[in-house]
């Protein structure tokens, strides 16, 4: 992937951090769903979306089955229980009860211990409870790309720019999926979308520093 979008190995990893989710208490929050979500058995709704991913795969969704090859085993039986343990013990902190953001909060500290496949079933959770969706399926795509799965990349991000909200995460990862084909032209495109969307909002302020980084390395390059 290096070579083909003439960036360094630095340069992604900044851009890519830059894209990151972030904890519900940075910037603004995703809106809350109160009452929607009951947290008080983490693993039977973990497992709930777990079986949910496996039907939709099943029927040949292409959504479950590109979410499922990026958690492989962390969303084991095993991982399950791991990651009940740290939502209650999480839940059990936090003085704001809304289950959305507490998972949120957890994603947000999978992305910065670099456990994306944690970080994938959790939001994969988040999307089956349908819980903003555009910016839920958009990280998803990030932890494709994260995971050096540019397919999953892109059909999870192509498939987050169908929905009514636009999200600029989406259009910086297609972007990035689209340099890794070769498709120097589209990714100008779908970066400078993404860059329209973001200017002016201050919860997208790190999106838009990545897709002026890439643009701007793409017109030196």
């Amino acid at each position: 992937m290096i070579v083909e979008l003439s960036l360094e190995s630095r340069d992604i990893d900044i851009v890519l951090d830059l894209l990151a989710p972030r904890a519900a208490g940075v910037g603004f929050a995703m809106p809350a769903i109160a009452g929607a979500i009951d947290l008080t058995r983490p693993d039977l709704v973990l497992r709930g979306a777990r079986s949910a991913f496996e039907a939709r795969r099943w029927s040949g969704d292409p959504v479950a089955s590109a979410v499922l090859a990026l958690v492989r085993d962390d969303w084991s039986d095993d991982a399950i229980e791991g990651l009940h343990e740290t939502i209650a013990a999480r839940r059990a902190d936090m003085e704001c009860g809304e289950p959305s953001l507490l998972l949120r909060d957890c994603v947000a500290e999978a992305f910065a211990a670099e456990s994306i496949g944690r970080a994938a079933v959790l939001l994969a959770t988040l999307l089956h409870l349908e819980v903003d969706e555009a910016e839920t399926l958009s990280a998803l795509a990030l932890c494709a790309a994260r995971l050096g799965r540019f397919e999953e990349a892109l059909l999870l991000a192509n498939e987050c720019l169908k929905l009514p909200q636009k999200h600029p995460r989406a259009y910086c990862i297609a972007g990035f999926c689209e340099l890794d084909r070769g498709n120097r032209k589209a990714a100008q495109s779908l970066l400078a979308v993404g860059a329209r969307i973001a200017r002016g909002r201050p919860d997208f302020a790190e999106m838009l520093r990545a897709a002026q980084r890439v643009l701007l390395i793409l017109h030196f390059a």
